[in-house]
């Protein structure tokens, strides 16, 4: 009974000075104001809404231009060869502005440069509807732009959710592919409601950026998070095979996903299909690779092996690809959904196993650096390029068959690789 009494004694104390600091001491609402300020600009549905729009953004301002190329070509008087380089030239963007990234992110914080480059995409796709010269000018621009948030983006995620990452990288992936789905499903609306203009229509995807933009300006002002990223030490990341097999990978699932955007609909019509069938059965595709670009995260994040994981989604990825060439026509929507959920979730996989391998975020941030600069430059070149020039060497796409042979089995030797629970740069 006396402890009790104690204890109660010591509870009646503690009001007691609550009570006198609360009478001694002025009330200062400029501070409550800044306190709520602080509250709200802290709030985590900020960082969620910014990582959601960025996946969102990911896609558009590139696959919106696919559907148009016959236009385009037919409009500004371009051959053939300088339709490949205009597929191939975002991705390879993607891979050289990457390791910008990390010393951007170190003198100006990461949310600053988050924001300018969203600004950037919009800008690129305000550029390009000028003419043949500003077309590619504004595909650099957002090449560039959309190099640095993918590099950054994976680094947010281990950043802000750490216990949370494989659902965030799962929503990211998913919106990522919604973004693909929906400017191809919405290419012909929205250029038969901008009176026939392939360049109104384009222009539309600046808007989304925009809007994603000013999600990150609220989280300038925030004075909790420190705005600089640690120096990487490349070199030692450089000499890490584990490093290098999830680059690898990371590489040939950008590689087949990019040829399937730039080529997936000259497959599909070479099967007999006008342009509106080609672009519904793409859709079908893109919206399939929401379901695993959701779950496939998700599912890595629960298990230290990703190795069984990585093998059925490249089996899927290449039945898809293969059915995309020989399978009956009546069958082609079945594969173009086999096709999405093999490509949506090796894509996940591939984004979270940088967070995976890597044991903290100045580690994510070096890996994602070195994956997504190396990775996109070999993706652009052995995706959209290769596939144009074994297609135009071939006059068809059997032999772009065997090619898809080769490059899902190398991309299963690195899966195998990338997904064994290890760590980079700890010692075997």
């Amino acid at each position: 009974m006396s402890g009790l009494h104690s204890q109660a004694g010591i509870q009646m104390d503690k009001i007691a000075t609550r009570a006198r600091l609360s009478t001694s001491e002025p009330h200062h609402p400029v501070e409550d104001r800044r306190s709520l300020r602080g509250l709200l600009l802290r709030h985590p549905a900020w960082t969620i809404a910014g990582i959601l729009l960025l996946g969102l953004n990911m896609r558009p301002a590139i696959t919106s231009i696919a559907p148009f190329l016959g236009l385009i070509r037919q409009d500004l008087g371009i051959s053939g060869i300088a339709v490949s380089l205009l597929t191939t030239a975002p991705v390879i963007c993607l891979g050289l502005f990457a390791p910008a990234a990390a010393p951007l992110a170190r003198r100006f914080g990461i949310e600053a440069i988050l924001l300018a480059c969203l600004i950037g995409v919009a800008v690129g796709v305000l550029v390009r509807t000028f003419g043949l010269l500003p077309l590619y000018a504004g595909t650099i621009i957002i090449g560039a732009s959309m190099s640095i948030l993918g590099v950054l983006s994976p680094v947010v995620i281990k950043r802000d959710f750490p216990h949370r990452a494989g659902m965030m990288l799962g929503l990211y992936a998913m919106l990522i592919s919604l973004g693909a789905a929906l400017s191809t499903a919405m290419a012909a609306p929205l250029r038969q409601g901008a009176g026939g203009s392939w360049q109104m229509a384009l222009l539309f995807w600046a808007l989304p950026a925009l809007i994603a933009a000013m999600v990150f300006i609220p989280q300038l002002f925030r004075s909790d998070r420190a705005p600089n990223t640690a120096r990487a030490h490349v070199a030692g990341l450089m000499r890490d095979p584990l490093a290098w097999q999830v680059t690898g990978f990371f590489a040939l699932v950008a590689a087949l996903a990019y040829a399937v955007f730039s080529w997936g609909p000259s497959m599909l019509q070479s099967r007999g299909l006008d342009p509106a069938s080609s672009g519904l059965i793409m859709s079908l595709s893109y919206i399939a690779q929401m379901a695993t670009g959701l779950t496939a995260p998700m599912l890595a994040g629960k298990q230290r092996d990703q190795r069984l994981l990585a093998v059925v989604l490249v089996l899927l990825t290449g039945a898809g690809l293969l059915g995309f060439i020989f399978a009956p026509v009546w069958s082609l929507p079945g594969f173009a959904i086999v096709l999405g959920l093999g490509q949506g979730g090796a894509f996940g996989l591939a984004l979270s196993l940088i967070v995976l391998r890597s044991a903290n975020p100045h580690v994510a941030a070096q890996l994602s650096g070195l994956t997504q600069s190396f990775g996109y430059v070999a993706g652009g070149l052995i995706g959209p390029m290769a596939v144009g020039l074994v297609h135009d060497w071939s006059g068809g796409w059997s032999a772009v068959a065997v090619f898809y042979v080769v490059v899902g089995v190398a991309t299963l030797l690195l899966g195998l690789g990338a997904g064994r629970a290890r760590t980079v740069g700890a010692v075997k």
